[in-house]
């Protein structure tokens, strides 16, 4: 009996390390990464303050997110505030600000900036500290 137990934790232990391995252990390694979101013009698009950024790796083991200051300024963070996004490719998506459905906010942007498949914004995280400027199309008005 003594055996079939030690074989048992022996299978257990051995199965949960190849797993920890597989999986990385859960760790993603993360630079730091900020950013401003400019026009064609390469001008800071202010009005979207209170939206966000997201990037999602492109493995889809991790993302990152931020909110976009006053000057269409972020900083991203994935655990800790401000820590940064997963190195590799990352996909984006920007989206507007949500007040509520009495005060809805207006597009700046053009609405395909909003879904990870239709943005076509891609960047490519570094093991360094990473500073980025994301060129979008402002909506014609």
């Amino acid at each position: 009996m003594k055996a079939t137990i030690r074989r048992a934790a022996t299978w257990l232990v051995f199965s949960i390390v190849v797993i920890g391995i597989a999986t990385g252990c859960g760790k993603q390694t993360v630079y730091p990464v900020s950013g401003t979101i400019v026009d064609s013009d390469g001008k800071p698009i202010t009005e979207l303050k209170g939206g966000a950024v997201e990037f999602e790796a492109l493995d889809g083991k991790s993302s990152a997110n931020a909110s976009i200051d006053e000057h269409g300024k972020f900083r991203l963070t994935t655990k800790s505030p401000g820590d940064g996004a997963a190195v590799g490719r990352n996909r984006v998506v920007i989206s507007r600000a949500y007040i509520g459905p009495e005060n809805p906010v207006q597009h700046v942007i053009l609405p395909k900036y909003e879904n990870h498949e239709t943005s076509g914004l891609e960047v490519i995280v570094e093991p360094k500290n990473n500073v980025i400027e994301l060129k979008v199309e402002r909506l014609k008005r």
